[in-house]
């Protein structure tokens, strides 16, 4: 009995001393311990408002969407809110409620001491509540009487200031190494940031891998869109976050060894961990050569594989057809009328809700290039639907362009039976809104390359009598997705150079959304800074377009030769001192304005009343001189000496890595207005730009266009042509008449 008892007592010991090293040995693993929190801030332009949220009437509401990445998950969430609201709203009716993924987390009381003042509130968000696409919305739910009240009346008010912040505290998330995930981690739609993503390349990297990475930057700027892109390079090292890694070969950045990423024999595309950072994902594009190379990265951006697991290896790809002259997916197309439901996303983007409510919103990219000259506008033919009101009042539909006001239409009421004389309609689908159709022509001088088209349905509200307003249903509108805004029949010719054309709309390189017509030249021997500026014009375009720039091509200056029939940009101009002098446009030229003619552009004024600039003229002297002494960058654009009607973009900085500035430049909704003319030179936060090159001409016009487009530019040629034409009617006339007289006349 007591060798029993001690076997049991013994393997209790022995239990228990594995189980205290096991612990000890758990403690001390390194991937045991949690990662650290990471802490993001989003306020109200984050979640795509501008300005400060204004709620208004018995039941204002606003929502505001945003998202968490697919490799993070919420920890702990506080709601910093700011916020005031009306005096004379009743404190034990009215309250403000806060509601996360439809889940009620708070109703602020509205007290008579802290009205119309600014009130701080700190609310603690259950982090369970949190998905990968959330929605934050506010509810005023407002009384400022006891009795009968206007539920849209002016007093029901409160505002959400824009200071108001959500401070999320994220915990990193471990993902697999899985294909099926991608574009995640290395872009995630949940994130509405500027997309960072670093690009590994060996050390003297070949043109064709340079060209590769490219591609890829392309595709990536297509998929953040309006986040935009840029890809930090790093030379023969591994960045410590998600990274896109370059191998041909036997390559291998420091870092990553032979054992851990053995060489391939085909076209490769993996998803590994960071050697050194648990958590942090490599997407590693393989192959056994450049030629190999450049297949994974071509797969991977066109998509044709379902792929899934680590590695997947590609076998051939079918590029299909080249695409055709100005078949960019982002551009409106011009070969056809355009329903507005191809415009958006979403059908719901088309509808509204509200006495007041909100626009609807359609972004328009058009061909910068299109000549409206003998067009009166674009037709934009409207179907629409509305709450109709109980009797004829003030409501309305607006119609916009960029904010300037079109056309508003006013709304009717429903037509009775009685109205409806001779027709037998049987309603299959009442949903209780009145139809209508619309036309009207925007005109062709409020339209630029980027555009957004606004319909607004302002519904007044029916007042029936004091005490007899008991029910509040918010009207509804909406635009008919077979609505149709037709830019067919425009021809295609503008003057350059105009870099205003290439800053806002990628012109003329995005005409080919597949860049087919397009050239980047870079230095034999490229820095990282170059190479970085390359990615981020390419994810650029990519993010124009809608497309990756599969056909483009990537050359230096002993192979400019070959690509002569490409319009070509030029990332390094700086460094093309040789080539740039031999096209007389040599850097100390472009920097030292007061050595040049030049005609200095007007910041303040906007697009030019002759776009075409047939009537430019000899430039008068520069009023401005720039020190070149300072660090300054350029854009420059001129007619290609290899071949005419081609064009060159050339970016220039008087220091090396200069070139990036332009990259701020292009990003910043204000400065980049300021790109126009031919040349535009960065200085700190200033852009100044001026015209001095000869003006030439791209696109086509057929042969009766160009005659009367160019004769009508010239008042006296057309005063000569109307008398030749006089003339030549009045000899017609003469020997018609003497045949007349002949045939009645006896012989």
């Amino acid at each position: 009995m007591r060798q029993w008892h001690a076997r049991i007592w013994g393997s209790l010991l022995a239990a228990l001393i594995q189980l205290s090293a096991w612990a000890a040995d758990t403690e001390l693993t390194p991937e045991a311990v949690p990662p650290p929190l990471q802490s993001r801030t989003l306020d109200f332009q984050d979640m795509g408002w501008y300005g400060p949220v204004q709620l208004r009437g018995v039941e204002g509401v606003m929502n505001l969407p945003f998202g968490v990445r697919l490799d993070e998950v919420v920890s702990s969430a506080t709601l910093h809110l700011r916020y005031s609201y009306s005096p004379a709203l009743i404190p034990e009716l009215s309250h403000l409620r806060v509601l996360m993924n439809n889940q009620v987390v708070a109703a602020l009381p509205m007290t008579k001491e802290e009205a119309g003042h600014e009130v701080t509130r700190d609310i603690t968000l259950d982090p369970r509540l949190f998905v990968d696409y959330n929605n934050l919305r506010f509810d005023l739910i407002g009384h400022y009487s006891w009795e009968c009240e206007d539920p849209v009346h002016s007093s029901l008010w409160a505002s959400i200031s824009e200071q108001s912040t959500l401070e999320l505290n994220l915990r990193p998330l471990a993902l697999g190494d899985e294909l099926a995930l991608l574009p995640a981690p290395f872009f995630d739609a949940r994130d509405n940031r500027r997309l960072e993503l670093p690009v590994v390349l060996p050390q003297g990297a070949s043109q064709e891998t340079l060209r590769s990475a490219g591609v890829v930057a392309s595709w990536f700027g297509a998929l953040a869109a309006y986040r935009s892109a840029r890809f930090p390079v790093s030379i023969d090292s591994l960045p410590e976050r998600n990274a896109v890694v370059f191998l041909s070969g036997e390559q291998r950045p420091q870092g990553l060894d032979l054992k851990t990423v053995p060489p391939v024999d085909a076209p490769t595309i993996s998803v590994i961990e960071h050697p050194a950072k648990p958590g942090v994902k490599l997407l590693l594009i393989q192959g056994r050569d450049d030629a190999q190379l450049k297949l994974a990265a071509d797969a991977l951006v066109l998509g044709q594989y379902v792929i899934s697991g680590h590695s997947a290896t590609v076998e051939n790809i079918d590029y299909g057809p080249a695409r055709g002259l100005f078949d960019t997916p982002n551009w409106v197309r011009t070969d056809r009328p355009v329903k507005l439901g191809e415009l958006v996303q979403d059908p719901q983007a088309l509808q509204a809700s509200g006495y007041v409510a909100a626009p609807v919103r359609i972004n328009l990219q058009v061909p910068p290039d299109l000549l409206t000259w003998n067009r009166e506008g674009v037709p934009l033919d409207i179907k629409y639907r509305y709450t109709p009101p109980v009797e004829r009042d003030n409501s309305m539909l607006m119609v916009k362009i960029n904010d300037q006001l079109l056309k508003a239409f006013h709304l009717h009421p429903a037509e009775s039976d009685d109205q409806v004389v001779g027709k037998l309609l049987v309603p299959l689908f009442d949903d209780g809104l009145a139809h209508d159709e619309k036309s009207l022509v925007i005109p062709s001088l409020q339209i630029g390359s980027r555009n957004q088209l606004q319909f607004q349905f302002l519904i007044e509200y029916q007042k029936r009598g004091w005490c007899r307003d008991t029910a509040y249903d918010p009207s509804r509108g909406a635009i008919d997705p077979d609505s149709t805004l037709d830019f067919s029949g425009f021809a295609h010719y503008t003057a350059m150079p105009n870099l205003a054309l290439f800053a806002n709309a990628g012109f003329p390189f995005a005409k080919y959304g597949d860049l087919a017509e397009t050239a980047l030249l870079i230095s034999p021997q490229p820095q990282a800074g170059e190479i970085e500026t390359m990615l981020f014009m390419l994810g650029r375009l990519g993010r124009i377009t809608g497309v990756p720039a599969i056909r483009y091509a990537l050359v230096n200056r002993t192979q400019v030769d070959s690509v002569a029939d490409r319009d070509l940009l030029m990332v390094n101009g700086s460094g093309e001192e040789e080539l740039l002098a031999k096209w007389q446009h040599a850097p100390k030229l472009v920097f030292d304005q007061g050595q040049r003619q030049a005609t200095v552009l007007d910041p303040k004024t906007g697009l030019p009343m002759d776009p075409l600039r047939l009537h430019a003229g000899p430039a008068p002297e520069a009023s401005v001189r720039l020190s070149s002494k300072g660090a300054l960058a350029a854009l420059v654009g001129f007619e290609s000496p290899l071949k005419s009607k081609r064009t060159v973009i050339a970016l220039m900085a008087t220091q090396p890595g200069g070139e990036s500035v332009i990259a701020d430049v292009l990003e910043d909704d204000g400065r980049v207005r300021m790109v126009r003319g031919d040349t535009a030179v960065v200085r700190g936060d200033q852009v100044v730009s001026f015209e001095s090159e000869p003006v030439y001409h791209v696109g086509e016009l057929s042969w009766w266009m160009w005659l009367w487009f160019y004769i009508s530019q010239v008042p006296l040629a057309v005063v000569l042509l109307g008398m030749l034409a006089g003339i030549l009617f009045a000899f017609w006339l003469y020997g018609a008449l003497r045949r007349s007289a002949a045939r009645r006349l006896p012989q």
